[in-house]
């Protein structure tokens, strides 16, 4: 059976594989059963036990959400912009749809502070109001800051420690 370092730098290369911080906590947050809290991700399940992936995966949701958190209004409103991009949908549409339906709720970590909760549903929803008011912005046109390269073992690794 692998370590536990083996089993958090298995689960850094799949999150480290998103382009960006915004996709890799979506990436984080998809992988959590929305009845039970618990993540899981079936073939982890072959490399370690259901508590060790969902300890793991957890930590790793915690710190993307830290690091999310921590994302100026431009830089996170170009990474939703992408995000929509990526997944085809039209960008105005799918930001008024997630401002009246809020799915940005389920990729907010459990156990996180209230605080934290509503700062970043604030940056959130601000982000989404910019590409709804303001989408010819011109400073939105820019690239989107991905992580940095990974040369050695994945920055996640470094807030789970």
């Amino acid at each position: 059976m692998p370590t536990a370092g083996q089993i958090k730098c298995y689960i850094a290369q799949a999150v480290d594989s998103a382009t960006s911080l915004f996709e890799q906590l979506v990436f984080l947050g998809s992988l959590r059963d929305s009845y039970t809290g618990q993540y899981l991700r079936e073939g982890w399940g072959r490399v370690a036990s259901a508590d060790e992936i969902h300890s793991v995966l957890r930590d790793f949701h915690r710190a993307m959400f830290l690091s999310v958190l921590r994302l100026p209004l431009l830089e996170l409103s170009k990474q939703l912009r992408y995000h929509f991009q990526a997944l085809g949908q039209p960008e105005r549409q799918t930001a008024f749809f997630w401002l009246e339906v809020e799915p940005f709720r389920d990729l907010i970590p459990q156990g996180c502070s209230a605080l934290f909760r509503e700062l970043f549903i604030s940056q959130i929803r601000t982000a989404l109001e910019v590409l709804c008011d303001a989408p010819d912005w011109v400073e939105l046109a820019g690239p989107v800051t991905s992580p940095d390269p990974q040369l050695g073992p994945s920055p996640l690794l470094r807030w789970l420690n």
